[in-house]
């Protein structure tokens, strides 16, 4: 059954690899902001150190996350003196939702927006889809993203500025609303995937679904995820290599949802001043499952960066 879920998983992925709904007037959380462009909102939580922060930091979330799942290391990342802030990508988490309707930017523009309008250099990070972000976002920032921190990175299939059949789009939203109306009617599926995704099944059974579920039970997450993948944008690996910026990357020993050749492709790739540890526990969720350690393994990183 664990290798069925695994698969399905990594199908998921590979999709979401591969009219927007506002967001609650008042964040969900008491750390919650947001930040509009254009068709787009974006919710975005702040968690400050005590005292003056001398360095920040910008983390993205995994494929059909949201903030919840970095929660931890921002939290030890805020005790450690950085200044930290969790942004919530397009159709996920409470972010708005794309569709048909949506004067389409990427991902890569609206968060470095974000990040403009916070001011400041950044070092920028990821989990799975997010780190692929990330890596967008240092190539396409040179001057503003100084270090890079990657949780099992996932890159994207470039799709941005490509034309792609309509009838191919519908189906994919058939596909989605499908899969995300199974999960949220039938909670023990959720705990199957989050069972594989931690490679824990114990943890897995007192885990919080909500944590999960309640972001993608807003109206037009499907819909929204299947125009993502329209407009999604690859690596530029040639770019990545030649940054001298320093870069950590975290894998998990039993990671069984992020694709291999994909991970591999970021290590090879990765700028000089790369670090890179492998847990054994905690799967492809080894951020959330073990935050503290695995932030103290990016310590060092984020210490050199400028």
């Amino acid at each position: 059954m664990k290798k069925l879920i695994s698969l399905v998983l990594s199908v998921i992925m590979l999709f979401g690899l591969c009219a927007p709904v506002s967001a609650a007037a008042e964040g969900p959380f008491p750390n919650s902001d947001f930040y509009t462009s254009g068709d787009y909102t974006l919710h975005y939580r702040v968690f400050e150190p005590e005292g003056k922060a001398e360095k920040q930091l910008l983390l993205i979330h995994g494929f059909c996350l949201s903030t919840v799942s970095l929660e931890g290391v921002a939290n030890e990342y805020a005790k450690k003196g950085y200044r930290t802030v969790l942004v919530d990508a397009p159709n996920f988490g409470y972010s708005s939702r794309e569709s048909s309707a949506t004067d389409l930017v990427s991902r890569e523009k609206l968060i470095g927006s974000l990040m403009s309008s916070l001011g400041g250099k950044w070092i920028v990070g990821g989990h799975s889809m997010g780190g692929g972000i990330a890596v967008n976002l240092a190539c396409d920032y040179p001057e503003t993203v100084t270090g890079l921190v990657l949780f099992a990175p996932q890159t994207s299939a470039h799709t941005e500025g490509t034309q792609q059949n309509q009838a191919v789009t519908f189906v994919m939203q058939i596909v989605y609303n499908l899969i995300l109306k199974l999960c949220l009617k039938l909670p023990f599926l959720v705990r199957l995937f989050v069972s594989v995704s931690f490679s824990d099944s114990e943890y897995a059974k007192s885990y919080d679904l909500t944590r999960v579920t309640d972001p993608l039970a807003l109206p037009g997450t499907g819909a929204g995820v299947a125009t993502m993948t329209t407009h999604t944008k690859g690596p530029e690996f040639d770019k990545l290599k030649v940054l001298d910026i320093p870069c950590v990357i975290i894998t998990a020993e039993n990671d069984k949802v992020a694709m291999a050749d994909n991970l591999q492709a970021v290590i090879d790739n990765a700028p000089a001043d790369t670090e890179l540890y492998t847990f054994s526990q905690g799967g492809h969720m080894m951020m959330e499952y073990a935050p503290a350690q695995v932030a103290a393994k990016t310590f060092a990183v984020i210490e050199r960066a400028a």
